[in-house]
């Protein structure tokens, strides 16, 4: 290549166009050079947002996946819970059936056992963090069943370790499911929530599926 820029360089006839000739090539084969290596990095950013984009689009679908199985097993561990609670049907029963739930007298017996209300208050700020995170804007009837279903699943996201395992240890000693006392904690944080929201309890009536 240095032998062709000589010659051409050296050569008496025509010398001047055939640098200008080269030169232009040269230029022409830089802007060509350049615009390909600008379009590949151009193409290959928008490959890797692309593929950005697309990960973040697997990434939702699995976690919304993720989110329904948990839903799943939640509601598996509460059916499993309350065919465990109806199997004492001879048993006083915590609370009565009619709509909207309450505790009976023998469930409030078992709240002062377990000193819920003390045991409630000292993890309040824990549980109203909870509530208003998944039911703020629900309706009474919402909120109900969340308050019975996470404290039959989930008791340990709502009281202290100390509190979880003295409701464990009754259990334990009277043979009856954690399910059963976990009831009288579900309905507790359920009539404080509603009280520092300012709605009634009559008020989960007018929302229950059955009087839709």
């Amino acid at each position: 290549m240095l032998n062709i820029i000589k010659d051409i360089l050296t050569s008496p006839v025509g010398s001047f166009a055939s640098v200008f000739s080269l030169f232009m090539l040269a230029f022409w084969l830089v802007h060509w050079i350049t615009k390909k290596i600008t379009t590949i990095e151009s193409s290959h950013s928008n490959l890797v947002k692309s593929n950005e984009d697309t990960n973040k689009k697997i990434d939702a679908y699995c976690d919304k996946q993720d989110h329904n199985m948990d839903e799943i097993r939640r509601d598996i561990a509460y059916l499993k819970a309350m065919v465990d609670v109806f199997k004492f049907q001879s048993t006083p029963q915590v609370a009565q059936s009619h709509s909207p739930l309450s505790l009976t007298e023998y469930g409030e017996q078992i709240a002062s056992e377990l000193n819920a209300d003390a045991v409630i208050a000292r993890n309040w700020d824990r549980i109203w963090a909870n509530l208003e995170q998944n039911v703020n804007d629900k309706s009474a009837y919402d909120i109900q069943q969340y308050c019975v279903e996470t404290a039959a699943v989930d008791l340990d996201k709502l009281i202290d370790k100390d509190a979880l395992n003295e409701v464990k240890q009754k259990a334990y000693k009277e043979g009856r499911p954690l399910a059963f006392y976990a009831l009288v904690f579900g309905l507790k944080i359920r009539d404080h929530y509603l009280k520092e929201k300012g709605i009634s309890v009559e008020e989960i009536d007018k929302h229950a599926p059955c009087n839709l």
